[in-house]
């Protein structure tokens, strides 16, 4: 196993974020040791990973907000047999007795198809404590590797920002009704690196409302750490009438991909449509600054059928995630 980066211990507050909050049921600010993930190995060719189309939760930005918490994580390559094939950023947690504990969530990133090899590439991270994969995709290497799976997959929406015939076509018709409804609306749109200070605002009502709704949303405490590790990898847009902000949307920036990860709006914003406007003009800036694809989150027409409608109707695909995978003593591996 050969650790691309890594982040260490510092122990700031271990207990604000659990692994359960991580995933288990994107100047002037301080520097961090976890740097943008590439990997050349000396003597010969060998692929680089730099820069591949990873979910938040496998991206350096993740990494430096869990120094910022006091969490241990490192971004490795995945090895068969001398070969590099594939990488994962891998949380681990030190429970004391009981070992350390670690967590790969929305991952790994694979190189290459081979089940079997990915299987052993995984088993090779055992030493490192690696007992839990939430996998990104469906992966049969999984269960080869020894691991069960515990939960059935969730399913998120992504957006498409290199769509050649522009970002529109792919709108449903109510949705594009929406929209024209808020460019009607006399709205003022605006883009700014998230402030963790100035714009705390919105964190504070996005915990109201989890409160309020009874809901668990992405930890708050992350949101302000990877504004701390790193101002630029969080925008906020918000939309404004007669200089009143009436709505707001967070997207964090990593690489190709951006990620959406919060967003507020009031009575006034629900009725201009705000998030609508917001939105695509989130999207178009997004493109313009070299991101390839958007990830809205996940899609639940059961709990949350309001927003469901919203994330597919502006044209977002929808697909499952590969669930959450434990590996327990008893299961052996079948390689």
């Amino acid at each position: 196993m050969r650790v691309l980066t890594e982040v260490g211990l510092d122990r700031i507050g271990i207990d604000q974020v659990g692994l359960g909050e991580m995933g288990l049921g994107e100047t002037g600010m301080a520097e961090t040791a976890f740097s943008e993930t590439k990997y050349v190995e000396a003597g010969r060719a060998q692929r680089v990973l730099a820069q591949p189309m990873l979910a938040l939760q496998q991206s350096p930005v993740f990494g430096a907000a869990l120094t910022r918490l006091g969490l241990s994580g490192q971004i490795v390559a995945l090895e068969d047999r001398g070969n590099v094939v594939g990488q994962a950023l891998v949380m681990v947690r030190n429970l004391g007795p009981l070992g350390r504990l670690g967590l790969i969530s929305r991952g790994p990133h694979w190189l290459i198809e081979d089940p079997r090899a990915r299987a052993r590439a995984l088993r090779a991270l055992s030493p490192m404590g690696l007992r839990m994969i939430e996998s990104e995709q469906p992966c049969p290497s999984l269960r080869l590797a020894g691991y069960r799976q515990v939960m059935t997959p969730a399913h998120v929406a992504t957006l498409d920002l290199t769509c050649p015939t522009g970002l529109e076509v792919g709108l449903h018709p109510a949705w594009r009704g929406s929209l024209m409804k808020a460019r009607r609306a006399g709205l003022e749109i605006t883009g700014a690196p998230f402030h963790p200070v100035h714009d705390l605002w919105l964190l504070e009502e996005e915990r109201g409302m989890q409160l309020r709704k009874r809901y668990r949303g992405w930890p708050l405490s992350l949101t302000f750490a990877m504004a701390e590790a790193n101002r630029q990898s969080l925008t906020l847009f918000t939309a404004r009438k007669a200089g009143v902000t009436i709505a707001a949307m967070l997207f964090a920036r990593h690489a190709s991909m951006a990620t959406y990860l919060t967003g507020w709006t009031g009575a006034a914003g629900r009725e201009a449509c705000a998030h609508h406007l917001m939105l695509m003009d989130a999207a178009s800036w997004l493109a313009s600054q070299g991101h390839a694809s958007l990830d809205l989150g996940t899609v639940d027409t059961e709990a949350a059928p309001g927003l469901a409608r919203f994330k597919i109707g502006c044209g977002a695909k929808v697909r499952p995630l590969g669930g959450s995978w434990l590996r327990l003593p008893f299961c052996a591996a079948r390689l």
